[in-house]
């Protein structure tokens, strides 16, 4: 039982050993999302300072022959909250506006809190809780995956479990990292 114990503990620390130092938060990207409706989205984010983060996305959305544009625009908070299990995570609270315009225009607010981990050299992972005003008032557990294929450039894949009558999304897409 010692040695596997050891053994875990010596593997863990390599393991950690080999993660980023940092997570980049300027970042470019676009790709494919199934969310209300289906279509392409453009995304990106930037560092203001050490302890802010701007980001929008927006997206193009098809439901039958009605389309309609969804726009999210928030910034983040990097608390700087080190999780003893994994000190290179980066912790953060964001808010931000959530808007649909189309057939019919809606607008709302959304507040949340997020981790970003550099899991190793080539994967990160993301979780992030949110509240969202618009629609009908929902809560959004998101989860996703980038795979560094160069140290620039990632590809990722999210999903976002939604509560009540909101829709589950799932997105697929590539990212550039400056």
């Amino acid at each position: 039982m010692k040695k596997i114990l050891i053994a875990s503990i010596a593997a863990a620390s390599l393991f950690s050993a080999m993660s980023h130092a940092d997570i980049r938060w300027n970042t470019i990207g676009a790709g494919y999302s199934d969310a209300a409706g289906d279509g392409p989205y453009i995304e990106g984010s930037y560092l203001l300072s050490p302890s802010f983060v701007l980001h929008a996305d927006y997206s193009r959305q098809s439901v039958g022959r009605a389309d309609f544009n969804v726009l999210d625009v928030g910034i983040n908070y990097l608390t700087n909250f080190k999780l003893d299990f994994a000190p290179r995570s980066q912790t953060y609270l964001t808010v931000g506006i959530d808007s649909i315009s189309g057939d019919a225009d809606e607008s709302g607010i959304y507040v949340g809190a997020g981790v970003k981990h550099p899991l190793t050299p080539e994967v990160e992972l993301y979780t992030q809780a949110t509240y969202h005003s618009i629609a009908d008032n929902y809560g959004s557990l998101a989860g996703g995956i980038a795979y560094f294929v160069s140290p620039d450039w990632a590809i990722r894949s999210s999903i976002a479990l939604n509560s009540g009558e909101t829709k589950n999304e799932f997105r697929f897409g590539v990212t550039y990292q400056f």
